[in-house]
């Protein structure tokens, strides 16, 4: 990749957050990140061609946290 390239990469990077991160930080299935769309856990993403799903960070950030406190104090009392 060139410098450019490398350039745009971590720009985008920095702006968006793709579903699979989501899934990956919040250790969730996609199905689990599908219902959190539609019942309002998240806000609408940007869609790309139907098929990719993004947010910007900045306006996800507060969602994700809050998400985050519910499943580890779910996650928590299972143990």
């Amino acid at each position: 990749m060139t410098s450019k390239a490398n350039d745009a990469q971590r720009e985008f990077d920095e702006r968006y957050i793709t579903s699979s991160e989501i899934m990956e930080k919040l250790s969730v299935t996609r199905t689990t990140l599908l219902h959190a769309r539609r019942t309002g856990k998240l806000p609408d993403p940007i869609n790309i061609q139907g098929k990719i799903f993004i947010w910007e960070r900045s306006k996800v950030a507060d969602y994700l946290d809050a998400w985050k406190i519910v499943l580890d104090a779910r996650r928590g009392a299972r143990t």
